[in-house]
This record gives structure tokens, sequence and C-alpha cells, in this order.
């Protein structure tokens, strides 16, 4: 299993899939980009024109005419199998994460008052969740993503809150949809409130079509399907923050 190291985020690739890849794209690995191979392409037609008007010796003119010609026509067969293919190292990377066996990337975010923590019900899923989010990229707009959703989906201004990145962790869990084990990413924010809402502060409330209500993490661990579903979720949770 390689493991290919991206910003903010780890790609977990099975090596033979990844030889298999790499194998399947091996005649375009060493080209540059069009841009390049057309300079080239230029430099090399004015290369062979320098080489037969410079007045040097005709035994020089023709070894550097035979260089030239060489760097041109390489640059024009680099330039033909570029253009043609189109292939670049953004396809590249984006069949990489294709290969990724991490089932998914997600920020969860802590929100606690007191020893409870806010949990919002997840219809699809039947069980109670932290609030969450898929993991970008890149930091800065994972941040920027997960205030926007904490915000619009949970009714708070975004003044009203902080985001600190805890910790990060990684489980394997068997996944029923693929019959087999598979990696979960999870990185954990803290929010720190500086003024709860007004409909936070019940026990039960609604926001957003969203049911939410606070939990202590032993009652969560209490819970059957909250421990059967999310058990590694909320230990690092209270491990954590």
């Amino acid at each position: 299993m390689l493991r290919v190291p991206l910003p903010n985020m780890m790609l977990r690739i099975d090596s033979d899939r990844l030889q298999t890849k790499l194998q399947e794209r091996r005649e375009f690995i060493g080209f540059v980009s069009k841009a390049t191979h057309g300079v080239a392409l230029v430099e090399g037609f004015f290369l062979i024109l320098s080489a037969f008007t410079a007045g040097l010796p005709s035994w020089l003119a023709m070894a550097l005419g035979f260089v030239a010609v060489m760097v041109t026509l390489y640059s024009l067969v680099g330039l033909i199998i570029t253009w043609r293919k189109g292939y670049n190292a953004e396809e590249l990377y984006q069949e990489l994460k294709d290969m990724d066996r991490t089932e998914k990337h997600s920020s969860i975010i802590a929100i606690n008052d007191g020893n409870r923590y806010l949990l919002y019900h997840d219809r699809q899923w039947g069980c109670d969740f932290f609030p969450n989010h898929a993991t970008a990229d890149n930091e800065t707009e994972n941040v920027r993503l997960l205030s926007d959703y904490l915000s619009t989906g949970f009714d708070i201004p975004k003044d009203d809150f902080t985001l600190i990145r805890v910790t990060d962790e990684t489980h394997e869990k068997y996944s029923t949809e693929h019959e087999e084990n598979r990696v979960y990413d999870y990185t954990l924010y803290k929010a720190h409130i500086k003024r709860m809402p007004d409909a936070w502060r019940s026990e039960r409330f609604h926001v957003d079509s969203k049911d939410c209500r606070w939990m202590t993490c032993d009652e969560m661990l209490s819970d059957e399907t909250i421990r059967r579903i999310n058990h590694d979720v909320v230990s690092m949770v209270r491990d954590h923050a």
C-alpha cells in the first residue's frame, strides 16, 4: 500500500493499482507542457538558421546543424504528442485521487456546552452526529467551507464563533457498501462559541430543518446506534475536545 501525500490530505493507493496506472501513462511521463515544446521548437528553428548563416567552417556548421535538427524534431514530436493527448499533471492527480481507497475525508466540528456536545439527527443514517463536512484539500478553503456550513446549517452568525483545528485521526472500518475494510480520515475542529444562539439553549431544538440536541460523550456511547456507527469519532472528541 502506497500513501501519496497531497496538500492537507493523504491518499491511500494500492501499490499494484498504482503500478498499473503508471504503466498505462508511461509514454506521457517526462513530456513537458505544450508551451515549453513550442518555445523549444522555435529555438531549434533559429538554431538551424544560425548554423548555416553564421559563417562557420563547413564541418562545424554541419555538426551544429545536425544537433539543431535533432532538437527541433524532438520538440516537434513532443509538441504533437502533448497536443494530441492533452495529458497533464492535473489529470494524473485526479486519476490518483480516483484510486484512493479512503472511503471518506471528513471534518468534524466539536461544539460543547460544559460536558455536553451539539449533535444533529441524520435521517439517512438514523443516527445523531456531530456537525461535519467533507474535507477540502486546502486548509484555508476547508475552514471557509466549515464556517459557511456551521453558520448556514445551524443558524449562528460567523462572528459568533471561531474554529480551531485540534487533531487528525485515521480509522479503519468495515464498509458494507464495498464489503471490505476502508480507511476514514477525520480532521477534528473545536468551535469556540462567543455568543450562543437563543435556540441552542434548549436541550433539544430545531434549526434549518435539523433536529438538534445536546449529549455527553458517556450518553453517546450508551446509545446503541451511535456506539455502533460512530464509536471511534465519539472517542476522538472525548479525548481531544
